[in-house]
């Protein structure tokens, strides 16, 4: 089977009007050079910028003004004699030159703005005929030149943008909707980027229909899979981690990638910041950090470089890149068409218009530090793959969600609830009868986590949660794990105590987090979720932890001590008859506007417990990729072992 590369370099080249010999000084064996150095095995190439310039000789678009050659070409034949795949670029929504030279095309703001002040790029409307036409020509010339050299297309900045230009306004009162409304606004342009896929995707398959085709939106929707599935292969998950994404963000994207059924693969970049950084590198650890995480995910490589305008290959930037590739090369095989193996599945609670503050985002970084193997899905997957779902905070069930959800638990299923998730779309009623009763938001402003067994950390004491959580009643053998206590009012000019919070009243009780007498459904009074995303307080954290742990018992797959700042995951690759974990640390440091990573620090002794499904028995287990023999034992279903040391990214195979 034939795999997508997972060493892939995305080499922009967006160069302005005014740099002088543009490519003058590519040689191609400086790029045989910096493909060798790099350890690469795939390349993104541009054959046109967002400045709107080819760069090779098209009839189509006009080339960048101060080039003379065919770079695009010299480019992909280098390409074609190494065995390197290529995938051609194609900028869509920016286009500057268009953008001046067709003002009528530019995308247009609610608030009507549309000026060319400001040293940037200005977006265009995809809705436009007269600019699709252009763009579907430009991919058309690409195929009819190159197409045999190529590997893929690759357009950028496709993001569905709410528009008001009179193209849309026309389109938008042509469909019945009203320009004034936001959601009219935002649902438009979903249509608008379905316009565009659909056009370009004819475009490509016309020529070559196996051609894959790639639209970057920057990121993945959590809730629109016709969105995700206008890319007719592969996805690229952007993701740079010191360029405003964190280092949470890409498992975030990866996990709900992986149940899609699709290659992937995480883009990061070299720079020490962001795209367009000339001269910025990140330290080595940390992109052998950012690609080992790629791995474990289940994703390929990609990283992404700006080639200098005059076309020459920066050396200092290849021996970054070769010092995180080299390693990914010798790990390929113990990942390429690995799945990974998910107990818990954390049903997205994901909307357009909560994306920057979701409450999946807490609890992925809950899933991640504590350990937990996990997907995210959405209502098109299948629950009964999963031993436990998680709804966090926000997620109402219709009918036919909760119809699915009480199959899923009469089948054996477990489920978390937290924030007002359970409850049904047109009342605080739950999904099912589980002896918990919803009587609403709770009226204080701050309330009291009061754990009723010696939780981890600071043991029993009341944990200030900082926002209203919901007010429960219980029945008859409903098992309370934490109390929720009351502050004594609400803080405002009438009256007010110390700097910020009211203290706990210590004899009210409500109940907090709960367990149905059952032990399958679990309850959590408050928004926990957006409130580790918010403020990151340790007892969030736990008390979740602690919640799954007793739901999960000793179904379980996976446990071990490596600490909180670590990661692990576990993936089988069905033909070689094995799993492989994962195992990283690193520790990130704020500096600035970037979250940074310097020092590999070595992890030593970590104990790993493993429950294997029943009746499979592991033949051999070794750290890989030296292939070293680790001792392990097998006990009351359990394989143990402990990893002796790795730095950064580990791995052990564990042959069955």
């Amino acid at each position: 089977m034939t795999y997508l590369p997972l060493r892939q370099v995305h080499l922009d080249f967006h160069t302005g009007d005014d740099m002088p010999d543009v490519g003058s000084r590519f040689s191609e064996q400086d790029f045989r050079q910096a493909l060798t150095v790099g350890h690469i095995s795939s390349v993104t190439l541009f054959a046109k910028c967002h400045h709107g310039w080819a760069y090779y000789p098209s009839a189509m678009v006009p080339p960048h003004p101060t080039m003379t050659a065919d770079l695009l070409g010299r480019q992909l034949a280098v390409c074609r004699e190494m065995g390197v795949r290529a995938q051609v670029y194609i900028s869509a929504g920016f286009d500057e030159h268009m953008a001046v030279t067709h003002p009528e095309y530019r995308n247009v703001l609610v608030g009507g703005d549309n000026t060319l002040l400001g040293a940037h790029f200005h977006q265009l409307c995809l809705n436009n005929d007269g600019y699709l036409e252009y763009l579907c020509a430009q991919v058309a010339e690409v195929m009819t030149l190159y197409g045999d050299r190529i590997g893929g297309i690759f357009t950028d900045i496709c993001t569905p943008t709410p528009c008001v230009c009179p193209a849309c306004i026309r389109s938008m009162l042509a469909a019945g909707l009203n320009p004034e409304n936001p959601a009219d606004v935002r649902r438009h342009a979903r249509a608008v980027y379905s316009k565009f896929t659909d056009a370009v995707n004819r475009t490509v398959a016309a020529q070559d229909p196996a051609m894959p085709v790639f639209h970057n939106c920057g990121d993945l929707p959590r809730n629109d899979r016709a969105w995700v599935f206008a890319n007719t292969a592969h996805l690229e998950l952007e993701s740079l981690p010191t360029g405003g994404w964190g280092y949470d963000h890409f498992p975030l994207s990866a996990a709900y990638c992986r149940v899609l059924g699709r290659e992937f693969i995480g883009m990061t970049g070299k720079f020490h910041t962001t795209w367009g950084e000339f001269g910025g590198y990140k330290h080595p650890n940390a992109l052998r950090y950012e690609t080992g995480l790629s791995l474990a995910m289940g994703g390929g490589c990609s990283i992404g470089d700006q080639l200098h305008p005059l076309g020459m290959f920066d050396p200092a930037t290849y021996r970054l890149i070769g010092s995180a590739y080299a390693e990914v090369e010798r790990r390929e095989p113990w990942c390429f068409g690995a799945r990974a193996v998910a107990d818990i599945a954390l049903f997205t609670a994901y909307t357009e218009e909560n994306r920057h503050i979701c409450p999946d985002i807490g609890a992925n970084r809950i899933l991640l530090e504590g350990k937990y193997l996990y997907n995210i899905i959405d209502r098109d997957c299948d629950f009964s793959a999963y031993k436990l779902i998680v709804f966090p905070d926000t997620v109402r069930f219709d009918g036919d969600l909760a119809a699915r959800v009480r199959e899923y638990l009469a089948g054996g299923g477990r489920v978390l609830l937290s924030g007002e998730s359970g409850r049904m779309t047109d009342s605080d009623a739950f999904f099912a009868d589980f002896g918990v009763t919803d009587d609403g938001e709770n009226p204080h402003d701050s309330t009291y986590l009061c754990p009723t067994y010696d939780m981890k950390g600071n043991g029993r004491a009341a944990y200030l949660m900082y926002r209203r959580g919901r007010s429960l009643r219980i029945g008859g053998g409903v098992r309370v794990l934490a109390e929720m206590q009351d502050s004594y009012f609400n803080r405002s000019f009438r009256h007010f105590c110390s700097h910020f919070y009211t203290p706990n009243d210590p004899d009210s009780h409500r109940p907090g987090c709960v367990l149905s007498a059952d032990g399958r459904v679990g309850c959590i009074a408050w928004y926990v979720f957006d409130e580790y995303r918010a403020n990151g307080a340790y007892h969030q954290k736990q008390i979740v932890c602690d919640m799954l742990d007793a739901l999960l018992g000793d179904a379980k797959t996976l446990e071990t001590d490596l600490p909180s700042n670590g990661v692990t995951t576990l993936l089988y690759q069905e033909a070689e008859h094995r799993y492989v974990q994962h195992l990283l640390y690193a520790v990130t440091k704020q500096r600035g506007r970037a979250e940074v990573i310097e020092d590999a620090i070595p992890l030593r002794d970590v104990a790993v417990t493993l429950r294997l499904p029943c009746g499979v028995t592991p033949r051999r287990v070794m750290l890989v990729p030296d292939c070293t023999a680790l001792p392990f034992t097998c006990s009351d279903g359990c394989l143990r072992y402990t990893v002796p040391e790795f730095t950064l990214h580990g791995m052990v195979a564990i042959e069955v």
